[in-house]
């Protein structure tokens, strides 16, 4: 699957990790092949072949991916925001060049029943109760975690849902202070989620 999503300013590129590591290793510099040959796992190998080619792909031949002090992701060479997200069989790349974005597609699985308590409080755990609305809550706090880059903050008590549904505001309890994210819902099904966030 390769798809062009552009929702608002932001355009979200989505591919299937199915793809050759060696074929893609030969559009590869160097230093990417040494990243890829020191990963452990070949799942892990591909989501760093598939993340470089994209940004060559969509952001330019000469782009290059770096990662800051807290691991997010960041092109050196262009002036560009861009957030990458993995699940279990896609990668997706958002791209904008306007502000910080935060992006987080994810597959259901049972799990997120019994770890719900770890990124959703009290309350959200009473709002967002269906295994959807549980999958969509999960993508919604990683796309604001990722843009808030506040490394150390709790995603159930740190992370802060409206208790309006038809709400896209949250709060974040960032490094700087009590701030406010805009999220929204890209594409939502009882299979997978993608969710994006942004500063409000």
């Amino acid at each position: 699957m390769s798809r062009h999503i552009t929702f608002n300013d932001t355009h979200i590129y989505v591919e299937s990790l199915s793809a050759d590591i060696e074929q893609i290793k030969s559009k590869c510099n160097k230093e990417t092949i040494d990243k890829i040959n020191q990963a452990t796992s070949p799942r892990r190998k591909r989501e760093i072949a598939m993340a470089h080619l994209l940004i060559k792909q969509h952001i330019g031949e000469h782009a290059q991916l770096c990662h800051n002090e807290i691991g997010a992701p960041y092109i050196t060479n262009h002036d560009c925001f861009i957030s990458i997200t993995h699940s279990a069989s896609h990668i997706a790349l958002a791209i904008n060049h306007n502000h910080p974005i935060g992006i987080d597609m994810e597959n259901w699985r049972e799990q997120l029943i019994s770890v719900k308590s770890k990124f959703l409080s009290e309350q959200e755990i009473s709002l967002y109760s269906s295994p959807q609305q549980l999958l969509q809550a999960w993508t919604i706090k990683e796309a604001l975690y990722k843009v808030a880059q506040s490394p150390g903050i709790s995603f159930s008590n740190d992370i802060i849902l409206p208790t309006n549904l038809k709400c896209n505001i949250a709060k974040v309890n960032t490094l700087a202070g009590l701030c406010d994210f805009t999220f929204h819902i890209i594409e939502t099904s009882p299979e997978y989620c993608i969710s994006l966030a942004q500063p409000f």
